[in-house]
């Protein structure tokens, strides 16, 4: 997760910075695109499914409740963005949902990095995350 989620604050870095100065990048907006769909698919899911419900049988059911929520709200945007993006949406259209599709995602992964990640080495022995993350990896 700690992988991805450096990956994912550069690439946000990086679309942040372009609509931030008004410039069009189609290449870098289709590349968030894609990296936020398979993030939503992938990421999300692994979250959603295997480690949320490991966390509320251990007793930390809030942080997991948090952050599903979070994912419904991103999925949302970003779901637009996405269809914006690589149908060709305008710099009009695509800069204020890609700068608070931007915000909302370095608030998601701050909160993770501080807070999911810790509980999670509590929670997953060495098994478990080798499941997990080979699982993830396919």
């Amino acid at each position: 997760l700690h992988l991805d989620h450096q990956a994912t604050l550069a690439l946000w870095s990086s679309v942040q910075a372009t609509l931030a100065t008004g410039r069009e990048d189609p290449v870098l907006m289709k590349r968030a695109a894609a990296a936020l769909e398979h993030e939503l698919a992938t990421h999300f899911e692994l979250e959603e499914k295997e480690l949320f419900p490991r966390l509320a049988a251990a007793g930390d059911a809030d942080i997991g409740e948090l952050l599903t929520e979070e994912h419904a709200v991103i999925r949302v945007a970003g779901k637009r963005f996405i269809e914006l993006a690589r149908g060709g949406g305008s710099l009009r259209e695509l800069r204020p949902l890609g700068l608070e599709l931007a915000e909302r995602i370095f608030a998601h992964v701050h909160k993770e990095e501080l807070g999911l990640v810790p509980l999670l080495e509590d929670v997953l022995d060495d098994e478990a995350d080798e499941a997990l993350s080979l699982a993830y990896a396919s």
